[in-house]
């Protein structure tokens, strides 16, 4: 035996950890010990494992953008849980899709992509493992960057949660924790880490510039662009996803969407916005800031006629728990501050006070835009308007209407509304009523 194996053994019984050779400088576990190897191997396949969870998710998402495309507003999914817990009016968004396609296939892709990569490398060669393991913590990198933009449009744009897309955002938060450990552990190893802090500088740079260019390619068009627009083809020219999507949407005659007292009103010359609301609903009170907006700027094109549909079991019989306990009243206020002329600013000061509609707050908010609280008071205690509030709620039901807002443009059904000033000013000058 010579005096190297004989020196070998001698290490290897005195410290009870094996060899390892170290074959130069590029060698991925040079001065590695077998417990960090099998550590490595560990990360790489819990990475897949997460990649593999993402594709479910991506898959789910998939699944509920079909089913909306396919059956629009008689679908609710099952993260679909009130206003703010929405995953539905989240996926139905022009925010996410690219040209009619899904931005969840991407999220597919990607993490199939990583998954393959991080169990492929757990079982390579030192060289090829040294480069999977590079390639997989850019993607990584590149989905931490996306569900931070997809997290922040959301919550700031759509002021929604959904569940769903949370899913993909903790898988993308797993994987960077999981990443940054794996790495920590080539402090040691004499070929450095394969995937350092100037490589994920560089990775990021170039995911943010891409969330820019799909930012400008989904966001929608701003209200001043649609102010200039004049005739349904400006708006063709300008935003054909929104111009495809609006127009197809089925038609119903007007007048079966109003109560019988509201017919009469009813203008041929105008686009008729039905709008059913929730005064406790968030979204509806963002909603009603938008169509004022709507009516400041293209109010000689419009009429709208309000419609109440409270998520209160106590006025509306669809409604199996109360998610909105003092919207039935507050409905019942602002018919009762109509017998008084004042029905829209009743409205007004309602929503400004969101969360203040409880009953014995009414009078006095009623007090602050001139009405006659006693009068308002025993309008309530008789519950006059009721009837009022039951048909709206009802007329409803019939529509199959199971969230709020839901509006109505011109016949066209819109669960949700739209997200901005800008969206509404299209859709009216596309059905604006022309003159013969």
């Amino acid at each position: 035996m010579t005096r190297r194996k004989k020196s070998s053994r001698q290490a290897k019984l005195q410290t009870g950890i094996p060899v390892v050779k170290v074959r130069g400088p590029g060698s991925l576990l040079a001065a590695f010990s077998q417990s960090d190897r099998v550590r490595l191997v560990r990360h790489l396949l819990a990475l897949a494992v997460v990649c593999l969870a993402g594709v479910a998710v991506a898959a789910t998402i998939l699944y509920v953008h079909g089913q909306i495309d396919r059956l629009g507003n008689r679908y609710t999914s099952f993260c679909s849980i009130n206003d703010t817990v929405n995953c539905d009016r989240v996926l139905a968004s022009e925010y996410a899709k690219i040209a009619g396609f899904p931005i969840a296939w991407m999220a597919l892709a990607a993490y199939a992509g990583m998954a393959a990569i991080f169990a492929s490398a757990s079982r390579a060669d030192e060289q090829l493992r040294r480069r999977l393991i590079a390639l997989g913590s850019a993607g990584v990198v590149g989905a931490l960057v996306f569900s931070g933009y997809m997290a922040v449009v959301a919550a700031f744009r759509l002021e929604t949660l959904c569940l769903l897309c949370a899913g993909l955002y903790t898988v993308a938060l797993t994987n960077a924790a999981i990443t940054v450990s794996m790495l920590r552990g080539f402090r040691n190893s004499a070929a450095g880490s394969p995937f350092g802090p100037g490589a994920a500088a560089g990775v990021f740079s170039v995911a943010t510039i891409g969330v820019v260019a799909l930012a400008w390619l989904t966001w929608p068009a701003g209200g001043q662009a649609a102010a200039s627009l004049r005739s349904a083809e400006d708006v063709r020219r300008a935003d054909p996803d929104f111009y495809a999507w609006y127009t197809a949407l089925p038609k119903v005659d007007v007048a079966s969407l109003v109560r019988d007292d509201q017919v009469a009103t009813l203008s041929r010359d105008k686009v008729v916005i039905v709008d059913f609301f929730d005064l406790e609903c968030a979204h509806c009170k963002k909603n009603y800031q938008l169509v004022k907006q709507l009516m400041a700027v293209r109010g000689g094109e419009v009429q709208l006629v309000h419609r109440h549909f409270p998520l209160d079991a106590s006025c509306n019989d669809i409604v199996p728990v109360s998610l909105h306990p003092d919207a039935c009243r507050a409905a019942e206020a602002v018919e009762c501050a109509g017998l008084q002329g004042k029905h829209d600013e009743m409205i007004d000061i309602l929503f400004a006070n969101q969360g203040q509609l409880f009953a014995e707050n009414l009078p006095r908010l009623a007090g602050k835009i001139g009405l006659d609280k006693d009068a308002l008071e025993r309008c309530l205690d008789e519950h006059r308007t009721l009837p009022l509030v039951l048909a709206d709620a009802r007329a409803g039901a019939r529509l199959d209407i199971t969230s709020t807002p839901t509006v109505f443009i011109g016949g066209r059904r819109i669960t949700g509304a739209l997200e901005e000033v800008g969206k509404y000013e299209m859709a009216v000058v596309i059905d604006a009523v022309r003159p013969h």
